[in-house]
């Protein structure tokens, strides 16, 4: 009976198969082990390198977090934050917006020569966020020194971006302002009341009216 049985099992196709597939590893044994070997090396250094990216985005976090602390402080004047955010070493995150926050206290404390000089030596970010903010402290700065077209465009490419993160209401109503100063009257009113159209919950719908009763 076990000899009928053992003859029944070796003609049973999947048993062979499974036979056929039991000496192709015991051939190819050591190519086999040396892939997996291979397999495993790839997913340690994966796990190694994803490691490191969390623990840097997590020192970068919290550089930023300093820095931030720093500008807002309200104990520090302008120059102690401009001397404290200097002696942080900003990286390619969120970290690189303590550049744009140099630039900006110079631009509030009417330094234009040093806010332009910090802007143009900052280091692009990964985040577009930044990058876009950037722009933005850039279109102020020329509208301060009198290049109101050069700074207009820079909001206009901001306002056409789809992929920009920044509100396109405060662009409009950023626009709008430029426009007024430079008596583009008509313009800035095109651009109010395409604020107050379509962005009417807008926390500068507001103001917008306001604007637009001075000069309608």
């Amino acid at each position: 009976m076990k000899k009928k049985e053992r003859a029944h099992l070796k003609e049973d196709p999947f048993i062979n198969f499974i036979e056929k597939v039991i000496d192709k590893i015991k051939q190819f044994k050591r190519e086999i082990l040396f892939t997996l070997g291979i397999f495993l090396a790839l997913a340690l250094i994966i796990l190694v390198i994803g490691f490191f990216k969390s623990k840097s985005i997590a020192s970068d976090n919290q550089l930023f977090s300093q820095a931030l602390e720093i500008k807002n402080s309200s104990t520090l004047d302008s120059d102690q934050k401009i001397d404290a955010l200097s002696q942080l070493k900003n990286r390619s995150g969120i970290s690189s917006a303590i550049r744009l926050f140099i630039a900006t206290l110079y631009f509030e404390k009417g330094d234009l020569k040093n806010a332009g000089k910090n802007l143009a030596n900052y280091r692009s970010s990964h985040l577009k966020i930044v990058n876009d903010q950037k722009k933005l402290l850039e279109a102020e700065i020329l509208a301060a020194i009198e290049k109101e077209r050069d700074a207009i465009d820079i909001l206009n490419k901001l306002l056409s971006d789809s992929k920009s993160e920044l509100a396109k209401d405060f662009i409009l109503l950023k626009i709008a302002r430029i426009q007024i100063r430079t008596e583009q009257n008509q313009s800035a009113i095109t651009q109010l009341h395409k604020l107050i159209n379509e962005y009417p919950q807008s926390v500068y719908v507001n103001e917008a009216r306001t604007i637009l009763d001075s000069l309608e």
